[in-house]
Order: structure tokens, then sequence, then C-alpha cells
């Protein structure tokens, strides 16, 4: 049975205003493996890898080595049940190393699909699966169009702190309904969002990331990501926003001054430390063993 492998990047689900649709993919990655990979132990059946791995057919362990801190707002479990879920496709289907690069592009939508299903929702697992910026649902998703100046000249400073929350946890304190002058604000800036992201606008982007669905609620019961938030805002970022469900909270910044800003947010808020990222365009994909 041939040994595969693949990276899969983090990523900043919930973005702003795109409750549950808008998913970006980062530049930090956990690798997924059927052998053992670095100095990693094979996880349990419990791991969400696993979890995924069996639900699309695999059989036996998997290895999994990630930087991808859990339960911070990243996509850990997202991002990993990818790779399982990948794995077991690849496994059940007797792909070759080989072939594994083109198995994987034509298997994207399945590989969401499987990894949605436990996750739940598809923003986080579509950016891990295509990379970039993503508009997901159970009905369709699609790549947002981003501007190669926003790829190139824009970093993300995340602000992860060493205290974890539940998305599960986190959800329930969500109001069940909005007023309508609520969704009518997160369906304007949501729309404003993508279109200041495919045009480099940057003016624009500095008013779309806001929300009126889930950070403020999310931001109650962390009041320390509160102050964080609003330290970016002070430092000259473009805008901040909750990562995910939190409690990780993170910016778009001007390439030259996301170093600056890190360090000082690593300094300031010792609770948590920065790292400056940048938006992965290449998702989901094999690696060599």
């Amino acid at each position: 049975m041939t040994n595969l492998a693949v990276r899969v990047p983090a990523t900043s689900a919930n973005l702003g205003p795109g409750f549950d649709v808008l998913g970006m993919a980062l530049s930090l990655y956990a690798t997924v493996a059927t052998c053992a990979i670095g100095e990693s132990e094979p996880v349990g059946d419990g791991h969400p890898a696993t979890q995924a791995f069996v639900q699309a057919g695999g059989q036996g362990s998997l290895w999994v080595d990630s930087p991808i801190p859990s339960g911070r707002g990243l996509g850990f479990s997202g991002a990993v049940r990818v790779g399982g879920a990948c794995l077991g496709l690849a496994q059940k289907a007797g792909v070759t190393e080989k072939e594994f690069p083109l198995f994987i592009t034509h298997h994207r939508d399945d590989i969401i699909n499987i990894a949605a299903e436990l996750e739940g929702h598809f923003d986080n697992v579509a950016a891990s699966v295509l990379g970039g910026i993503v508009s997901a649902s159970r009905q369709s998703t699609v790549a947002v169009p981003v501007a190669t100046e926003v790829l190139d000249g824009i970093r993300i400073v995340a602000w992860v702190p060493f205290f974890q929350t539940s998305t599960s946890s986190s959800r329930l304190i969500l109001a069940a309904d909005i007023a309508r002058v609520d969704a009518v604000f997160n369906i304007a800036r949501s729309t404003q969002l993508v279109i200041a992201l495919a045009t480099a606008d940057k003016e624009l982007l500095r008013t779309s990331l806001t929300d009126r669905m889930h950070q403020d609620q999310r931001l109650e019961e962390t009041p320390k990501c509160r102050e964080v938030m609003n330290r970016m805002i002070e430092l000259g970022v473009i805008s901040s926003w909750l990562s995910g469900s939190g409690p990780t909270v993170a910016a778009f910044v001007e390439g030259d001054g996301a170093e600056n800003i890190a360090e000082l947010l690593s300094q300031e808020f010792p609770d948590g430390h920065a790292k400056v990222l940048s938006v992965d365009r290449l998702g989901l994909h094999s690696v060599a063993l």
C-alpha cells in the first residue's frame, strides 16, 4: 500500500461579516500522512483527522504534524479533517504517489463535503482545500477573486492567545434570530468586503470587516481579545476581526509594518503571541515523503 502525505493550510473563517460563509487560507500548515512523519506519533481514533479518514474509507493509522494550535480559531480541526478525508479517499482508490496530485484536483468537492459534514460548516474546510479566500455553503463553493496587490502587499497579523475557546460553546451565546436591519448590515459589508479584496480598495477594506452577527457577542466573553483588536487599530492596521469563533484576533496590515506590529502585540499582550502570515494561494496539496 502506497504511503501518502498532504499539507493543509490553516484558515481564518467567519471572515468579518461573512459568518459561516467567508473563509481565508493562511500560510500555516498541518501535514497529515499515512506513515510516520518527523517525531510525531500516530493519532488516536478520536482525532478529527482519523474520523475523516475512516469516513472517507481509509484504514490503518494516521500521523499528524501540525503547528496550527487547537481551539484558537485558526481552523485546526477543519484542516486535519481535510487531510484525513483526502488520504482516506486516495487510499480507498489505490492511488499512487505519482497519481496523487491529479487525484486531489479531481476530488476537491468530495473532500470538502466529507470534511464539512464532520466539521458542521463549509467556510473553513473549503478554504483549506482550495486556498485563497472562498465563499462557501452547503449549496455551493466559489473562490473569491483577490487582487494581486492584496496577495503580495498585505499580510495578516494574528494574535493567538494561550487560552482556548470551544466553537460549539461559542455558538451557544449567539442569538437564534437577528433583526432585519442587522442582516442587511452584514449583507452589505460582506459584498463590500468581496469588492475590496477583488479591487485592492484599502479604504473599503477598512470598513467592510465590521459585523453585527457574531463578533460583539463573542468578544464580550473574551474582553482581552477586544482589547487586542482595539490596540491593533491604534497601531494602524487596515482592519481587524475575530478569527473563526476566536479567541485569535487577526488583522490586515500593510506588509512593511506587519513585523513591527506583531512584535509590539506580543510584548504588550504576553498572554498570547502574534504571528505574521499571508494568504495561502495553493490550498491542499500533496508532499513527498
